[in-house]
């Protein structure tokens, strides 16, 4: 086992980490490389406390911002003419508005990973096998997924790589050992998108070889399910059709997994942890976020709870109404109010569920919901139009009357358009599915209505499809190349 001389620093850094904080300005004063120690991993459950504090950090990034943002860029939100001034540069995207992954706080959570998987590998004596495969399947499945969010947000869309200028397509930095910190001489330039989502993949299937099918916490921590689900996701953004469809279908048929009906739909939401969640990010009274920081307290308002900043853009409210008529239960996810004279509509997937005092609700990263319209569009663009309609069939006759529910569009064009349009109708103000679904096919950013709801569109070669790597980043390491444009 490898010691080190700055015992002093490693004691604080170890009591931060095993006391879960999630604050990241201390890295100020302390060196990254002193993040993880032998005295905080010393054993497994040092560990599994380090593990603990990773994933409290995971909720302290899906909130308002990760979930809501995407909407804002999009036809889907839009800011209520009386507002508390927050978020109000997306819908005119403005440079600092897509970049709503932190760049450096995901890096900081990449190391502790890289540290905590050094350690693992370095323990002696006697311990749980079974439980450290666990806790080394978790780790690799997070630090999968933070690489996927890094390159959603930093890189072109994997299917639309084609440069803008020379120097594209960048993907992100791509460190898997401990490191100092974010500069020259300790990292790299950016790989490849390609290079990126190889590690993506790699991380997850090694999830998948060491993790158990469920746990005790599921779905509040990485299972085998939750890293397959992720790799049907993956491949889906891959355009790597049939892997895709195959993944999602896995998931599907677990039995861990569960589709609400038309008469239970809200405990998708409402329940703790949602009746559709396969990967959930859980709060309590002792972690939950504040109120600008929750969904509940931008996207909602019974005065006095919530600002109620965030409304529904007309053409999301006139496509709910369409589906209101075929006796679908998704538009009911939403409710009317007049705010200062104003007549606005705001989302109720996230209205204080889990208890008075609000900004208690969960929030679901991973649903099974989405499992099904992967599965469809794979089918879809593989050609399998009889599979990609069954299988939507199958998941609107859980969401709307069943004389409305069977799909019988001919053309494979017609069943993608209708595919992402269930998409949209399933999955607004949820982890900003709208901005996502848009890049990955290559298509613009519309904003809806320009008669009822100006906006400013996004054609899709404009730079700002592409986040802004922070300038404090750029200038701790000149190996770093800013996504051009900015």
């Amino acid at each position: 086992m490898h010691k080190h001389n700055f015992i002093y620093s490693l004691i604080l850094t170890a009591a931060i980490l095993i006391g879960a904080a999630s604050c990241e300005d201390y890295l100020e004063k302390y060196p990254r490389a002193s993040m993880a120690s032998e005295l905080a991993m010393a054993d497994l459950e040092g560990i599994e406390a380090t593990l603990y504090g990773l994933y409290n950090r995971m909720q302290g990034w899906h909130l308002a911002t990760h979930y809501l943002a995407g909407g804002l860029l999009t036809d889907e939100l839009k800011v209520a003419a009386a507002n508390s001034g927050r978020m109000i540069t997306y819908p005119t995207n403005q440079e600092n508005t897509s970049s709503f992954v932190s760049w450096s706080g995901r890096y900081n959570d990449i190391n502790r990973l890289n540290m905590m998987l050094y350690y693992v590998d370095e323990l002696e004596g006697d311990f749980d096998e079974t439980r450290l495969n666990r806790l080394k399947g978790e780790a690799h499945a997070m630090r999968g997924y933070i690489y996927f969010n890094l390159l959603k947000v930093y890189a072109r869309p994997y299917m639309y790589q084609t440069p803008l200028v020379q120097g594209e397509p960048l993907g992100v930095t791509i460190k898997l050992d401990p490191f100092m910190g974010i500069d020259e001489d300790s990292f790299e330039p950016r790989a490849t998108i390609d290079e990126g989502y190889q590690v993506v993949l790699d991380e997850l299937e090694m999830a998948i070889s060491l993790l158990p099918e469920t746990n005790d916490d599921f779905p509040y921590r990485f299972t085998n399910i939750s890293a397959k689900a992720l790799l049907a996701k993956i491949h889906l953004y891959m355009g790597n059709w049939t892997e895709a469809a195959s993944y999602a279908e896995d998931v599907i048929a677990d039995g861990n997994v569960n589709l609400t009906g038309t008469d239970n739909y809200i405990d998708a939401f409402a329940e703790t942890p949602g009746s559709e969640s396969i990967l959930e990010m859980g709060y309590t009274s002792d972690d939950r976020p504040g109120m600008n920081e929750s969904i509940q307290g931008l996207a909602w308002y019974d005065p006095p709870t919530g600002y109620g900043d965030l409304i529904l853009r007309r053409d999301l409210i006139n496509l709910l109404e369409e589906y209101r008529t075929k006796g679908d239960v998704r538009p009911e996810m939403t409710y009317e109010y007049t705010k200062v004279g104003e007549d606005v509509v705001f989302q109720d997937k996230f209205a204080g569920y889990a208890g008075p005092h609000a900004y208690w609700d969960d929030y679901p990263v991973i649903r099974t919901a989405e499992m099904y319209l992967i599965a469809a569009e794979a089918y879809a663009e593989l050609d399998q139009l009889t599979d990609a309609r069954n299988i939507l069939t199958d998941f609107r006759e859980h969401r709307m009357d069943q004389e409305n529910a069977e799909v019988t569009v001919d053309t494979k064009e017609e069943l993608i358009d209708l595919i992402l349009t269930e998409r949209r109708v399933e999955f607004f103000c949820e982890m900003s599915h709208r901005w996502f679904d848009l890049r990955r096919r290559g298509m613009g950013i519309p904003k809806g209505c320009p008669d009822e709801d100006p906006g400013i569109p996004l054609e899709f070669d404009d730079y700002r499809i592409v986040g802004r790597i922070p300038n404090a980043e750029m200038e701790a390491n000149e190996n770093a190349i800013q996504n051009p444009g900015y």
